[in-house]
């Protein structure tokens, strides 16, 4: 029997590096995608890449289906894309209808805001016995996206700091609303003469 995991033992897996990713997946007219963190190169010849993704997600039946998937490295500074693919947007809304995106080669669709982008065949699952999945992909192609290439160094080492990783587990989420209506903004109690304020 294995016993639940110690704080320390947490804190110690909290402390590995992680990014942000996207990882995104179409089969017949449906495409989806969600922000991962736990994506590590698996071997060079051939490129391979091992995901590492939550189990029970609606990508899950569509990646084993169509047997591909395209990794995007995000920009950390893209908090649009944490509304787009983030845990509040609804279930059955298709994110790509606001994004801008194009289609991989293999038929995932792949963000072009992000740094870099990989698109990959599966050649193996491993459903492990934890709350984790195992995807295998083998690189079919790959590139850089239109994010300014001085945040590339950025994305690959936006890890948290140690001391940070202990008090929270994963990134917070920008949930600002995209645009504040007239009774959100704030109101200036100067007077307004001829369209301009009055000091």
């Amino acid at each position: 029997m294995i016993s639940d995991p110690t704080p320390e033992l947490l804190q110690a897996l909290a402390s590995v590096p992680t990014s942000q990713f996207l990882i995104t997946t179409a089969f017949g007219d449906v495409r989806d995608g969600r922000i991962v963190e736990r994506v590590q190169p698996c071997g060079t010849q051939p490129a391979m890449l091992l995901i590492a993704m939550e189990k029970g997600h609606t990508l899950s039946p569509l990646i084993r289906d169509s047997r591909t998937f395209a990794i995007s490295l995000l920009d950390p500074n893209e908090r649009m894309l944490q509304r787009v693919f983030g845990p509040d947007r609804r279930i059955g809304d298709d994110p790509f209808l606001t994004y801008p995106h194009q289609r991989g080669v293999l038929g995932a669709p792949i963000v072009t805001r992000a740094t870099a982008w990989f698109d990959c065949e599966v050649v193996r699952h491993l459903d492990m016995e934890t709350n984790f999945e195992l995807y295998i992909g083998l690189v079919r192609s790959a590139g850089l996206g239109t994010a300014p290439a001085h945040r590339l160094n950025a994305a690959l080492h936006a890890t948290r700091a140690p001391d940070a990783r202990a008090n929270r587990s994963r990134p917070v989420i920008d949930r600002t609303p995209v645009a504040e209506s007239p009774v959100e903004r704030p109101s200036s109690a100067l007077p307004i003469r001829n369209g301009a304020r009055v000091r």
